[in-house]
């Protein structure tokens, strides 16, 4: 192979390993001349003839956060010493910001001078944007693992909560009734004695405060109860049947007593309204639940100030043999660039506020495996509607 073949060849290598090259002549430990190749219009937006009329333009287009690391590599391959190769950004003509690997290569003469460095430049953002993706992604699956550890843990909780629960809705109500039968007897004395002392309190002042406390007492156990009753029934394996009769306002009605607490701080205005003689759909009841409660949730995060209206309605469309629910918030609502990405896994609007990116994603799938489609609608500022479509089960 000739020599102007070999330097063609490693021409072309050079082509396919960087993107351009930079060259910096040295005289005395000092920069005299820059050259860059004209793949720097490319990856910089600028030509070699710019960076001539402005020597300072290189060191102008870093940010100031990475100026100092940049400008510690040129001062040491000016010495002549080999520096490591350094990652660092740069922002384009155009305003957008880059990230590039800079690799110097120095060149000496026989006295062991510095004569000139070669840098080797790579534009690396498409990797740097994808190594945060990755990070994003694995931090979302860490927190997804988590949460799904929290509900085994939660489920064990709620039966836990259950048995010291039993014992006071038990004698609460034994109390109620001991303090029905009491009350006659405490008011005839109360009107044949005059008022008399109960707890330091005079009788006829805590007569009826008595009777609403028991009653107080009796409604949170009964709310406990019932609370720790959903969240144990929801935790429960599903061995993934898709095969049983599911009645989606029973289905929806569980979801709203999971996620009641929620709606109850989130929504100032709540709605259910249900569609009568609803006809089944066939599925799972558990996995439909927990489609209807991301919809909730999604809804209960939707306002950024004041609580605002969450409406849930259930369908029944006769013509096309479907069942549905829809959930509607009058939050924020989503972005059109965002909401073409709104299914896609661990894409969220929400990560400040826990967000995975996971829970439309996943009720989507569960809605496919059911024959359904989950659809989306929402403008800014105006509110989003999620609307769920099931079929009907035919006869056999």
């Amino acid at each position: 192979m000739g020599e102007v073949e070999l330097e063609e060849r490693y021409a072309r290598l050079i082509k396919y390993l960087t993107d351009y090259i930079y060259t910096v002549n040295i005289r005395d430990g000092a920069a005299v001349e820059t050259y860059h190749g004209p793949g720097c219009v490319s990856i910089t937006g600028y030509t070699s003839e710019d960076y001539r009329a402005n020597p300072d333009l290189w060191y102008r287009m870093v940010p100031r956060a990475d100026r100092d690391r940049v400008l510690d590599q040129a001062r040491r391959a000016l010495s002549g010493e080999q520096v490591q190769p350094l990652e660092h950004r740069i922002i384009h003509r155009d305003g957008s910001t880059r990230w590039i690997r800079n690799t110097i290569v120095v060149t000496k003469d026989d006295a062991g001078n510095a004569v000139a460095y070669d840098g080797l430049i790579n534009d690396i953002t498409q990797l740097k944007k994808a190594a945060a993706a990755e990070a994003i992604r694995r931090q979302q699956l860490i927190h997804a693992d988590k949460m799904a550890s929290l509900g085994v843990l939660v489920a064990g909780i709620a039966h836990e909560v259950n048995n010291p629960n039993n014992f006071i809705l038990l004698n609460a109500r034994l109390f109620a009734r001991v303090w029905t039968d009491v009350l006659p007897v405490l008011d005839e004395y109360l009107a044949r004695n005059g008022d008399f002392s109960v707890a330091g309190l005079p009788f006829s002042a805590s007569r009826d405060k008595l009777g609403q406390s028991l009653e107080g007492i009796l409604q949170g156990s009964d709310r406990i109860q019932n609370l720790t009753r959903n969240l144990t029934e929801y935790a429960k394996q599903d061995g993934g049947d898709l095969d049983e009769p599911v009645d989606l306002n029973s289905v929806v009605r569980m979801a709203i007593a999971i996620t009641e607490s929620e709606i109850r701080k989130s929504a100032a205005t709540f709605r259910a309204d249900y569609a009568p003689e609803m006809p089944r759909t066939r599925g799972s009841a558990r996995q439909l639940e927990q489609v209807v409660i991301n919809l909730i949730t999604n809804a209960c995060q939707a306002f950024d100030g004041a609580p605002g209206e969450i409406r849930i309605t259930t369908y029944s469309f006769r013509e096309t043999n479907e069942v549905g629910v829809i959930v509607r918030d009058s939050g924020s609502g989503i972005r059109e660039a965002d909401l073409k990405y709104i299914m896609d896994p661990f894409f969220t609007t929400k990560r400040g506020k826990g967000g995975t990116g996971l829970g439309l994603s996943i009720s989507s799938n569960i809605v496919k495996s059911h024959g359904g489609t989950l659809t989306l609608a929402s403008e800014p500022g105006k509110g989003t509607r999620a609307k769920v479509l099931l079929p009907v089960i035919q006869p056999r």
